[in-house]
């Protein structure tokens, strides 16, 4: 099974390559706000951003001028996944190592010499659904 890995500070996080659609970066003037859930206008569409930091209660990096997206789609739901960056495209097959009993993660494994949270698209994506987080004032 291909996955794509997104890094983060603690750990690299692969994505599945079946559920991306696309990589993309946005300016951070781009970002607007729906309620409290950062969204962007994209392709015609209001898109979701849900920031793995965040998700993950990890240090988010400090705002930047462009913005590093997966934009991922899993059951009928497309959203963002905002990352720090993008680090490769791997397609070899994976082997979990570790369950994990994390929220948004489905397992561990070894990916290109390195340990990797393999992410849990469709859980990540449902929390689109779920009240977003307080914005800090």
């Amino acid at each position: 099974m291909g996955r794509r890995s997104c890094s983060s500070r603690l750990a690299s996080t692969a994505v599945p390559l079946a559920s991306v659609a696309r990589l993309e970066e946005f300016k951070s003037s781009s970002i607007e706000h729906s309620g409290e859930r950062r969204v962007v206008q994209y392709r015609g569409d209001i898109l979701p951003l849900i920031s793995l930091a965040r998700m993950f209660n990890e240090r988010e990096i400090a705002d930047q001028e462009l913005m590093q997206v997966v934009v991922c789609s899993a059951d009928g739901r497309s959203a963002g996944l905002v990352v720090e960056r993008i680090v490769d495209i791997v397609n070899e097959p994976i082997t979990a190592k570790h369950g994990s009993a994390r929220p948004g993660v489905l397992a561990t494994a070894v990916v290109q010499q390195f340990v990797t949270d393999l992410l849990d698209v469709d859980a990540v994506l449902r929390t689109v659904d779920e009240p977003a987080p307080s914005r800090a004032a």
